[in-house]
């Protein structure tokens, strides 16, 4: 009988280590903890994945400020392009109101300085009061530095006016080597009712010679600006009529191994109206922000 006793208090303690050893977690163990998460707004902690728009897939991750974006797990920005965010600058984007944008390390204008069809981009940040029109907004939700220019400031009659920035990239993007998505935000800065335009997106190599000013708004091409096949079209993002200052994330995705691209392939990404513009021309300035070139295949 005192064997039995011995056997049955044995069996009965294996069966308790096993259960301890088995509760790696609150919720098995049947007890709750202290409950705390990084964001109690989200009931999720920093770098948790996230349902962005509420149709309950969890498509985002939480960041540092306890948001829910929308960018993949993982996806580490800016990418091949640098200073994607702008944040890097060498001088006060408030000293002056326009063209501008070589201030941000990395970007530079795609033509010569001045005004006219051979503006520059411009750069400003949450302080800026004066945009250059009274009838220009900042874009929200605020978030630092920014770009921004006319995609068309134009109408039928005089399609003249062209701006545009690009990018160096932090390495060349060579022909066949996959996929790849460009990133950004847009918000229209502009109030007055416009037709659509279009966001040009282009890969670029770029041998350090900027080239004359444009003398129109599509002469030369976009194409043609740095000879023959060393600009590539990449895609296009249409902005609606109506659209407003709200940043709007869009995706621009290409394969390298089916494009006909230069053998040295692209040292830069250009950013500027589409040289396949709607019939009607608008007029929207546009600003930009979060720009982002990754390799489709680290998504």
């Amino acid at each position: 009988m005192k064997t039995n006793k011995i056997i049955y208090r044995t069996l009965t303690l294996i069966v308790l280590i096993a259960t301890l050893m088995a509760c790696d977690t609150d919720e098995v163990c049947g007890y709750d903890g202290d409950d705390e998460v990084d964001c109690p707004n989200l009931q999720a902690n920093i770098g948790d994945p996230c349902d962005s728009n509420g149709d309950g897939t969890l498509n985002g991750t939480v960041n540092e400020f306890c948001e829910c974006i929308s960018e993949p797990v993982g996806l580490v920005c800016p990418g091949l392009m640098q200073n994607g965010n702008f944040e890097t600058v060498t001088g006060d984007p408030n000293a002056t109101l326009d063209n501008d944008i070589d201030l941000a390390t990395s970007w530079g204008p795609l033509w010569g300085s001045g005004n006219g069809t051979g503006s520059l981009a411009d750069l400003f940040d949450t302080a800026t009061t004066n945009f250059g029109l009274s009838s220009f907004v900042a874009p929200t939700p605020a978030n630092g530095v920014f770009a921004g220019m006319w995609i068309e400031d134009s109408n039928n009659s005089s399609p003249s006016f062209r701006e545009g920035m690009f990018n160096q990239l932090s390495t060349p993007l060579l022909p066949n080597t996959g996929g790849y998505q460009v990133r950004f935000d847009y918000a229209v800065m502009s109030t007055d009712v416009s037709n659509p335009v279009k966001i040009g997106v282009y890969g670029v190599n770029f041998n350090g010679t900027l080239p004359p000013n444009p003398t129109s708004m599509q002469t030369p091409s976009n194409l043609d600006l740095y000879g023959p096949g060393n600009s590539v079209y990449l895609g296009e993002i249409v902005v609606p009529s109506g659209a407003n200052n709200t940043y709007t994330s869009s995706i621009i995705g290409f394969n390298s191994d089916t494009l006909t691209m230069p053998a040295a392939g692209f040292t830069h990404i250009m950013i500027t109206n589409s040289h396949l513009p709607f019939p009607d021309f608008g007029r929207m300035f546009i600003a930009f922000d979060e720009y982002c070139l990754v390799d489709a295949i680290a998504i």
